[in-house]
């Protein structure tokens, strides 16, 4: 799910078959969403950027009235309403109530220019970023790089990331606690880089749901992504 600002950020990204494959992690994506949502009002205005195949737009879309998308590979675009979907930030000609991105920062060199750009051109005064980025530099491998990722995140990077680009942090934690170590272990077995669709399933089916349980105890020190919910900061706010 990658986007890129055009003639603006350096971007790369391949490895389009494991979007596909990722849309089988039926678990995994209804938690992911159930967090984007929380706290959402339907009558809000919606930008998915980096939206891929549609995999968070279209669920949103079922329930909201405005959702829309930033996606620049024109090869996604026929999975959108051609009134609804933007090859670039660019080309966005309003604000958001709502600005989610899945998977998407990582895949771009200049990450504060993007995040400056939310909060200058497309999010509304009181409007709420929510950031879902993979966790643990440690754990990057062959996978990372085959997708184009250029890093993976910290609590205290990310945080630090939003703050100095004018934000306040209303929530950060880890996701995924039992994910952290699967993702280490196919590290240090040098996988390829490929998921497998099977494996994923049985992860996703009886794994996750007990990972999840984990997470109540230990979201704020391991897990194998960063889930991260910002606002505008006002002047009276302390960080």
């Amino acid at each position: 799910m990658l986007l890129m600002l055009q003639n603006m950020i350096n971007f790369k990204y391949s490895g389009r078959d494991n979007l596909d494959v990722m849309s089988l992690a039926t678990n995994y994506n209804d938690s992911i969403y159930k967090w984007l949502s929380s706290n959402i009002s339907s009558d809000s205005v919606v930008l998915d950027f980096g939206s891929g195949q549609g995999e968070f737009f279209n669920r949103f879309n079922a329930y909201y009235s405005s959702v829309y998308a930033v996606e620049p590979d024109i090869n996604m675009h026929n999975f959108f309403p051609s009134d609804c979907i933007f090859s670039s930030i660019e080309k966005v000609n309003r604000k958001f109530d709502l600005i989610y991105s899945v998977n998407v920062l990582e895949h771009i060199e200049d990450d504060a220019l993007v995040i400056n750009k939310f909060k200058k051109y497309l999010l509304t005064k009181d409007g709420v970023v929510k950031i879902f980025v993979p966790a643990r530099q440690e754990l990057y491998s062959d996978m990372d790089a085959k997708v184009g990722h250029y890093r993976r995140y910290s609590k205290k990077k990310i945080e630090r990331l939003f703050i100095e680009s004018g934000y306040k942090v209303k929530s950060c934690h880890y996701f995924d606690f039992l994910g952290y170590f699967a993702t280490a272990i196919y590290k240090i077995l040098g996988k390829n880089g490929d998921i497998n669709p099977k494996s994923l399933i049985f992860y996703d089916k009886y794994i996750f749901p007990i990972s999840l349980l984990f997470d109540k105890l230990f979201s704020n020190f391991i897990g194998k992504n960063i889930v991260l919910e910002v606002t505008l900061k006002k002047h009276n706010d302390k960080q």
